[in-house]
């Protein structure tokens, strides 16, 4: 009868297989037996217990499958300062750390707010070109036009207020701050000024510009006698905290016609002036 084949009319039944009623396998010997679940290598579960509600059939490592709640599985976003020490895979990492050295200062510039409670408007001390700006909301990357607006190349203000200690930040390209095109300033009065900024001077009166506070690395401004009276009504440039030329005092411009630059080098010489 091995050789031949035979037909079952209704069921048929083998005596002696293994364990309780379940799935028919066959070895690498033909042997046929039963047994309580599929193994995964065949397409099975590799288990008999079934997931309630809530949970799916999880296995980390491909092998047996455990009924695993979905919560457990969907880790979000995490918005801190560092990376976790011990991710899962999936997990998503935003860092909110304002100080952070992922950005080459003099290619990409990062100003960070921390917001008060239904603060709409935040103004940089870096100017930047409407427009090729990126704004960003506890780590969000914002839509220009629908989630924010700009103006005076140094003002973003959001289309729905700010809750307290929200995290906003405006990151711009430095090659299109300043000279790429130029932002160019006509004054007559005195003046905080800007850094990436070029500035007119049409004053008929002695007049005071105060530099930043915070410059950064390779920051430039630049001053002109517009007026071209200058010696008989200088122009008081007030170094602000920083050094000028590696000297503890303000710049004096008094030749009429003068056209001064002035470029940041860091705390130690300063504001380098040519």
């Amino acid at each position: 009868m091995a050789d031949k084949n035979f037909k079952v009319k209704n069921k048929l039944v083998i005596n002696g297989l293994a364990g309780a009623a379940g799935p028919l396998i066959a070895d690498s010997s033909n042997v046929i037996d039963s047994t309580p679940y599929i193994a995964t290598q065949y397409g099975g579960t590799g288990t008999t217990t079934s997931p309630s509600a809530g949970q799916v059939l999880y296995s980390s490592a491909g092998t047996t499958y455990t009924p695993t709640t979905l919560s457990s599985l969907v880790q979000g976003a995490k918005y801190q300062a560092d990376a976790p020490s011990s991710p899962a895979t999936g997990d998503i990492w935003i860092e909110s750390d304002s100080n952070s050295d992922s950005f080459d200062p003099n290619i990409i510039r990062r100003q960070s707010f921390t917001a008060t409670g239904g603060q709409t408007a935040f103004v940089t001390t870096q100017t930047f070109v409407d427009g090729y700006e990126q704004v960003y909301f506890n780590g969000l990357l914002l839509l220009r036009g629908t989630d924010y607006t700009t103006s005076g190349s140094n003002t973003v203000t959001l289309t729905s207020a700010a809750a307290l200690n929200d995290i906003v930040e405006v990151l711009s390209v430095t090659n299109l701050n300043a000279y790429n095109p130029n932002a160019y300033s006509s004054i007559s009065s005195n003046t905080n000024l800007v850094a990436s900024t070029r500035y007119f001077v049409t004053s008929a009166s002695a007049l005071t510009l105060t530099l930043p506070s915070s410059p950064l690395l390779n920051d430039q401004i630049e001053i002109f006698d517009a007026s071209g009276n200058a010696v008989t009504y200088n122009i008081t440039v007030a170094r602000n905290g920083k050094l000028i030329n590696g000297n503890a005092g303000n710049l004096i411009i008094d030749q009429n016609g003068r056209w001064t630059s002035l470029v940041f080098t860091g705390n130690t010489y300063g504001w380098a002036v040519r």
